[in-house]
């Protein structure tokens, strides 16, 4: 569902998630609306979100690769995802999703705010999450890195990793329209 920026801080629930997002669009007022760079991040600035954070390379073949992942994100997948690539974090049947989620965002550019649900191997009761992507430039200008953070709700699922993932609510907030 499209939704207008305005409506972002609205929308998250989460105090890290709001924290990050506070950030993010701070450094998007001072930049005049135009994307904030990598390398303009203060992660002091979201500490609510530290754990849950990750941010995201778009490289230069296509493929996607985790720059960063913290803790929350390592104990979840049972290992440390960060410099691998998107194909050797998930499974063939989550790598569609998550691709897709991570073009549009830099594509767009647009934030996306998603309600989602892994099932997690020898699982009964799949484990919820939210996920926050935000679009960040590179040196030059160019949308190249996602920053996020991601927190799963089932402290039970840690290091299961996940067998599918699905959407339960997609909420995109355009940055062309802002």
């Amino acid at each position: 569902m499209d939704r207008p920026l305005s409506s972002l801080l609205q929308d998250l629930r989460l105090p890290g998630h709001r924290q990050m997002a506070e950030h993010w669009l701070d450094l998007y007022g001072r930049a005049g609306h135009r994307l904030p760079a990598l390398g303009d991040l203060d992660a002091t600035r979201f500490p609510k979100a530290l754990n849950d954070s990750w941010i995201v390379d778009a490289e230069d073949d296509g493929r996607f690769r985790m720059r960063l992942a913290g803790e929350g994100l390592v104990q979840w997948y049972g290992f440390n995802p960060k410099g691998r690539y998107y194909e050797d974090i998930f499974p063939a049947t989550v790598l569609p999703v998550v691709t897709a989620q991570s073009r549009r965002v830099l594509q767009g550019p647009c934030i996306g705010y998603h309600h989602m649900h892994s099932t997690i191997p020898d699982w009964t009761v799949p484990a919820a999450f939210e996920r926050l992507a935000l679009p960040l430039a590179d040196a030059q200008g160019r949308c190249r890195h996602i920053l996020g953070a991601t927190l799963f709700k089932g402290q039970n699922d840690l290091g299961r990793g996940v067998e599918a993932t699905f959407v339960d609510a997609d909420h995109w907030y355009s940055l062309t329209a802002a």
